[in-house]
């Protein structure tokens, strides 16, 4: 889950002396990479560890009930035979303070035994090389542990519940919420008198947002005519939302779009 994670920085630690002819260095390989030319193997090598983590992510189930946040930074070496090894995580409780210390190590805790899982799991590499000889390689990279606020109508589990949805999970809240869009759009749906006597007519899509608390807020439209336009807010504004989208018990913030054709017969 991509909005779960953010794998900020990706850095080799190694310096390495600088004799009369500058040595010749061959970055770590992942056997897949081996398939590109020469020039594509170092951004292989980081784009196969970002897809690692995003493929492995978890998010502890402590710190998501506990709205816990964290940035965890991770040393690791990559040494002579491939092995990736030495792996030292050091997490960054953020936007929370603890009165106790003990608590605040827990936290921390919690967070470098995931990031540890997930590093323990990367496969046998080729080792870098220093003019030829195989050599130790050190890395640090920044997983970010972030509670989604927002996210796609796609990827929340439950969708907004409205009138008649009330019963429905998964897939099936989601189909029912687009329904009881239509639907409501077909009971309350005015064509506007000036509209008419104008011969204006056409599509408007109009967009709008339902945040974590169950209230539609930011609304944009496009469409032919400003008359147009402001029948299809005060349609969907009057929307009645029972409860907010929920990705895994959370409330969550989603933006919803939908077209509302106007003709004229």
């Amino acid at each position: 889950m991509k909005k779960l994670i953010l794998l900020i920085l990706l850095i080799s630690i190694n310096n390495y002396a600088q004799s009369e002819s500058n040595p010749v260095e061959v970055f770590p390989v992942f056997p897949i990479c081996k398939l590109l030319p020469d020039s594509k193997q170092e951004q292989c090598f980081m784009d196969t560890i970002q897809d690692h983590i995003e493929s492995n992510f978890f998010y502890p189930k402590s710190a998501w009930d506990l709205d816990l946040e964290a940035l965890v930074r991770v040393r690791f070496d990559i040494n002579e035979n491939g092995e990736i090894n030495n792996i030292i995580p050091t997490a960054n409780v953020v936007g929370v303070s603890f009165i106790e210390r003990e608590a605040f190590k827990a936290a921390k805790q919690l967070f470098q035994v995931a990031a540890l899982q997930i590093m323990e799991k990367l496969p046998l590499l080729i080792p870098a090389k220093v003019d030829g000889i195989p050599t130790k390689k050190t890395f640090q990279i920044s997983i970010k542990y972030q509670i989604p606020r927002e996210l796609s109508f796609d990827e929340v589990e439950d969708a907004p519940i409205l009138k008649g949805c009330e019963e429905k999970t998964g897939e099936e809240s989601k189909s029912c919420f687009e329904n009881a869009i239509a639907q409501h759009i077909s009971e309350n749906f005015k064509y506007p008198r000036k509209a008419i006597k104008n011969k204006i007519e056409g599509d408007v899509f109009i967009q709008f947002s339902i945040d974590q608390y169950g209230y539609l807020i930011d609304f944009t439209t496009i469409g032919p005519d400003r008359i147009l336009e402001d029948e299809a807010y005060r349609i969907i504004s009057s929307l009645l939302v029972s409860k907010p989208a929920t990705f895994n018990g959370k409330n969550v913030k989603i933006t919803y779009g939908i077209p509302i054709s106007f003709r004229l017969n």
